[in-house]
């Protein structure tokens, strides 16, 4: 795909869904990144976007009468996208082939609502004044996860900006007026811990950030020989992302949240139970334009009372996702997913009698 534009596979769990990488792959190569597998699959060819066919595809994609696919849908409901899904935008090589730089020009040009993710603040700031002059068309939300320095060093091998440098960089943006956050994914249980990650939710508070969000891992065999070679605890990890042993630390995040004040995104929604996400995206930011066919959106409304299945399909059905794989979630009738059924709370509401 020469425009970059894809919806994620699991668009019925991600208000985000809208995806565009400029990159096929991330030199990063973080040890800890699932997605990284794509790496040893294609090869370490960085295969950048064409910038026309991006501009292309935006452009007819808002004109199509008859949209048939979830990104033709996307593209026609003009959805907010995320800018940096499977590989980071401002990775190193940015600096050679200036793609990014392209394409923020042309979600300008498009006036496309977008939310920027990397761990590679240091070059995103090269396009500083782009982003400040465009600062009502997105958010930045930088990648920062609890284990700060330590995860930059053995997870990120430094290959990244520093954390001190990502939060420099958010405070510069912040006093400039553009809207900001951080992106705390992934929580590594067994390698991280609960003071980690208060740790960082206090210097959130100190520097004037309000939106996070905490997600359990994805662990494959991929990553999990990948770990187990640097070291790493590869027995204590599997255990302790098991649904059993996460689900009372993922407890213990939201509550330290709210201790102090921080919108939290969870995008598991089954094992943060009852818990109201005020924002409209599990990455714990309100968005001009996200996907609504999914749990997010769901869980939000049988929460604030909403009761009849029928009526919600009706209200976020919005094209981008499989329509009767999504009824089966919200109905608890999948074999194949999570379902909102399995959220003990709202059983015993008796929701789903």
């Amino acid at each position: 795909m020469g425009h970059g534009l894809s919806i994620r596979g699991d668009s019925l769990y991600c208000p985000l869904a809208f995806s565009l990488d400029t990159y096929w792959n991330c030199l990063n190569d973080c040890w800890h990144c699932y997605l990284r597998r794509l790496n040893h699959v294609w090869g370490d060819d960085l295969r950048p976007i064409v910038i026309d066919e991006l501009e292309q595809k935006l452009v007819n994609g808002i004109k199509n009468l008859n949209p048939k696919s979830s990104l033709a849908w996307a593209l026609k409901n003009k959805n907010t996208l995320r800018f940096g899904n499977k590989a980071d935008p401002f990775q190193p090589a940015e600096r050679d082939f200036r793609v990014s730089e392209e394409a923020l020009k042309v979600l300008v040009r498009q006036n496309w609502s977008f939310v920027i993710q990397t761990m590679c603040t240091e070059i995103m700031m090269d396009y500083e004044d782009c982003i400040v002059e465009n600062k009502k068309l997105l958010i930045v939300q930088p990648i920062i996860s609890c284990g700060g320095d330590n995860d930059w060093e053995i997870l990120e091998r430094k290959r990244t900006t520093s954390i001190d440098d990502r939060f420099r960089h958010i405070s510069i943006l912040k006093r400039r007026g553009v809207r900001v956050a951080v992106n705390g994914e992934p929580f590594i249980p067994g390698f991280h811990t609960v003071k980690d990650f208060e740790n960082m939710i206090k210097r959130l508070k100190a520097e004037g950030i309000k939106n996070y969000n905490v997600y359990n891992f994805h662990f494959n065999d991929f990553v999990a020989k990948r770990l187990l070679n640097i070291g790493l605890d590869i027995m204590a990890i599997w255990e302790g992302n098991q649904d059993r042993n996460w689900k009372p630390v993922q407890q213990k995040l939201i509550d330290i949240a709210k201790k102090y004040g921080i919108i939290l995104g969870c995008p598991d929604f089954v094992n943060s139970g009852n818990y109201f996400q005020s924002a409209n995206t599990c990455c714990g930011i309100d968005v001009d334009k996200p996907t609504t066919f999914n749990t997010h959106t769901w869980k939000r409304m049988i929460l604030s009372g909403e009761k009849s299945l029928k009526k919600m399909l009706n209200l976020t059905w919005d094209g981008i996702g499989d329509f009767d794989e999504g009824e089966k979630v919200l109905t608890g009738k999948s074999s194949k997913f999570y379902t909102m059924k399995d959220i003990v709370k709202i059983k015993k509401k008796g929701f789903f009698v």
